[in-house]
C-alpha cells in the first residue's frame, strides 16, 4: 500500500497545472490585476508579508522577489508581528497573509486583532477559511486537500507567490511557468536512480544543514522542516552568506549540508566556492543545482535540474528533497509524514 505522503508528492504535477489554470483561464487572472491595481494606485508604501512553518518561509522568498525589482517587501513571523510588531502595520501597508489551511492559530489570532481600515491579500488552498473569509483578495493554491507534512501546497503556494510578484512588477509569467508541471513529473520518475546515488550521503547522519540564497531560502527552510517533521531527523537551515560567519568552522567529516543554486543567479559562484570549502574539510554535500561544478569529490552529490529562472527553478528543486525524504525515512524504519506529538493545522501556541 502506498504512503500517503508520497501519494500527495505525486499529485504535484497536477496540482500545479490546476494552479497555472486558475490563474491563466480562471477567476485567479483577475483577481492578481486588482492586487496588482491595489498595490500601483499610491495607497501603499510597503508589503508585509506573513505566515507560520512552511508559509513563513514562502513570505521570505516572495519579499526577496519583490525587493530585488525595487518594491518595498518586508517577511515577518505571523507570531512576532502578532506579539511584537503588529503598531508598524498601518492604512498605507499592503499586510499578504499566507497559510495553506487559513486557520492556523497565530494567523487567525493575527486578523481578528489587526486595526480597521488594513487591506490584506490571502494565499491559501482552502476558500471557506477564516484567513480568506476575513482576506480583501484571495489568491487560491489550488492543490486539492492535503493530509500530510506539506509538499503540493508548498509548491503550489510557491508558484501563486510567483505569480503575484510578477503581477505587481507588471510582468508576463505564464510562458515561463507553463513547463512547471511536466518538469516536476520528470523529476518524480527519475526519482529510483536519484535515491540510489545520494545514498551513500546518509550514512552514518545524524543531522542536517540546508544552505540557500534568495528565492533558494524558503526551499531550505522547507526542507529542514519536512526532515525534521517526517522523519523525526534533526535538520536546520542557514543563509549562504551567514555560513560563512562562524558555522564553516564545524564542518568536519560528520557534516552534512545540502546546498541550493542556480547557475543564473549572481551568487552561484559564491555558492560553488562554499562547496568546494565543506568539501575541504571533509564535510559531505549534496549540490542542487541546474550546472554541475564540474568538482569531482567521493564526498559531492550533485542534482542536476534544468531551469534557466532561478525563481521557478526554486519550485522544482524541493522535489527531490521531498523523496530524499521518504527514502530516508524508510531507512530509520518510519512511516513518513505522519504527526506524533501534534497535527497538520497547529491550532495553539
Amino acid at each position: 500500500m502506498k504512503n500517503k505522503f508520497l501519494e500527495e508528492i505525486e499529485e504535484q504535477p497536477q496540482a500545479l497545472h490546476n494552479t497555472i489554470s486558475y490563474y491563466k483561464d480562471g477567476e485567479g487572472s483577475g483577481i492578481l490585476s486588482h492586487v496588482s491595481e491595489l498595490w500601483h494606485s499610491g495607497k501603499y508604501d510597503k508589503l508585509i508579508l506573513t505566515g507560520m512553518g512552511s508559509s513563513y518561509f514562502i513570505s521570505q522568498s516572495t519579499a526577496s522577489m519583490l525587493a530585488a525589482q525595487g518594491v518595498p517587501a518586508f517577511a515577518l513571523s505571523a507570531s512576532e508581528l502578532l506579539h511584537y510588531q503588529l503598531p508598524i502595520v498601518r492604512s498605507n501597508t499592503l499586510l499578504v497573509c499566507i497559510s495553506q489551511s487559513g486557520e492556523s492559530y497565530e494567523v487567525v489570532q493575527l486578523i481578528q486583532q489587526l486595526p480597521a481600515g488594513i487591506t490584506m491579500v490571502a494565499i491559501c488552498n482552502e476558500k471557506e477559511s477564516s484567513l480568506a473569509a476575513r482576506a480583501d483578495y484571495t489568491l487560491l493554491s489550488v492543490a486539492g486537500k492535503e493530509l500530510m507534512t506539506s509538499t503540493k501546497t508548498f509548491t503550489s503556494s510557491m508558484l501563486v507567490a510567483y505569480l503575484l510578484v510578477h503581477a505587481i512588477i507588471g510582468d508576463q509569467a505564464q510562458t515561463l511557468i507553463s513547463s512547471l508541471p511536466d518538469a516536476t513529473s520528470r523529476i518524480l520518475e527519475e526519482s529510483d536512480v536519484l535515491m540510489e546515488n545520494v545514498r551513500p550521503f546518509f550514512e552514518d547522519c545524524q543531522s542536517l544543514l540546508f544552505i540557500g540564497r534568495g528565492t533558494d531560502i524558503a526551499v531550505a527552510l522547507q526542507s529542514a522542516l519536512m526532515f525534521m517533521e517526517a522523519t523525526n531527523t534533526f535538520a536546520s537551515a542557514m543563509l549562504g552568506g551567514e555560513f560563512r560567519h562562524g558555522p564553516l568552522e564545524m564542518v568536519a567529516k560528520n557534516f552534512r549540508g545540502v546546498v541550493f543554486s542556480n547557475s543564473h543567479s549572481e551568487t552561484y559562484p559564491a555558492m560553488v566556492r562554499l562547496v568546494d570549502n565543506i568539501l575541504k574539510f571533509e564535510g559531505k554535500v549534496i549540490f542542487v543545482t541546474d550546472k554541475k561544478t564540474g568538482i569531482r569529490h567521493d564526498n559531492l552529490f550533485e542534482i542536476e535540474i534544468k531551469g534557466e529562472d532561478p525563481d521557478i527553478w526554486s519550485i522544482l528543486s524541493v522535489i527531490p528533497i521531498q523523496m530524499m525524504v521518504i527514502d530516508w525515512a524508510k531507512i530509520k524504519g518510519m512511516t513518513p509524514g505522519d504527526f506524533s506529538h501534534g497535527g497538520k493545522v497547529t491550532v495553539i501556541e
